[in-house]
């Protein structure tokens, strides 16, 4: 019978990249310094931008959220997952000219 395991959240510092950093080819938000077991993605931006984890292959769609924040909130740890030290670029789809595209990542050690 398997046991419940407690799991402390530990948050990792946020990375961000602002519209005017963003063109049609991947362009480097930031490295995450732990593996995520939750990555919640807010963008402001007003276009949609495509996240990728390797910097070659699209990978995650977000829609434009300039007036209201788009959201996007992906919990591995409820499958069983955890994505190793992720490395997002984004790109656009369409022109971005304004806001920012925030990623927040948490990770959990056992207690």
């Amino acid at each position: 019978m398997p046991s419940l395991l407690p799991f402390n959240a530990v948050p990792l510092t946020q990375i961000t990249l602002a519209h005017g950093s963003i063109s049609g080819t991947y362009a480097l938000v930031g490295t995450f310094s732990a593996s995520l077991e939750l990555l919640s993605i807010v963008s402001t931006l007003d276009a949609a931008v495509i996240l990728s984890f390797d910097g070659v292959n699209d990978h995650l769609t977000v829609p434009a959220g300039n007036s209201s924040p788009s959201i996007i909130v992906l919990p591995f740890k409820a499958c069983r997952l955890t994505l190793p030290t992720p490395t997002v670029y984004v790109k656009q789809v369409a022109g971005v000219s304004a806001g920012s595209i925030y990623l927040s990542g948490f990770n959990a050690l056992l207690q």
